[in-house]
């Protein structure tokens, strides 16, 4: 039994064959054949046959630039999700230690229940939105 497509699957097929119109693959009379055939396509048989003796979306060295970024990326992204939970963790514990060492060596006040506190959060706050800033980026 062939597999059904739908629009989005007929939408990168069209998007695949005005690119080969526009790297001179096709000529006009062609294009407009092969896209009657995809858009009129019901299986994904159909789609193929409109694609047929052109090269894939992986033969160019743009669109394999493209799938390589995209790994490298999430590596990229994710080395600075650790480095910034590690960063944390340290911070995070090195202010504990503070804060049990100042109440240890001046007691309970008012000023260290709020200053320790609001002082993590804020530093806290501050790495994963910067972090996340970084991931962002291209």
């Amino acid at each position: 039994m062939a597999t059904l497509v739908g629009d989005p699957e007929r939408d990168r097929a069209t998007q695949a064959l005005q690119r080969h119109y526009r790297e001179g693959r096709l000529s006009v009379d062609e294009l407009a054949q092969r896209l009657e055939t995809v858009l009129h396509a019901r299986n994904a048989g159909q789609l193929r046959s409109a694609l047929r003796e052109l090269p894939s979306a992986w033969a160019t060295p743009e669109a394999v630039r493209q799938g390589l970024r995209s790994p490298v990326r999430s590596l990229r992204n994710a080395a600075i999700l650790l480095g910034t939970a590690v960063v944390w963790l340290f911070w995070s514990i090195g202010m504990l230690v503070a804060f049990v060492a100042w109440l240890a060596g001046n007691g309970v006040s008012l000023g260290a229940l709020l200053v320790f506190p609001i002082l993590w959060f804020a530093v806290s706050w501050l790495l994963w939105h910067g972090g996340k800033r970084r991931r962002a980026r291209p």
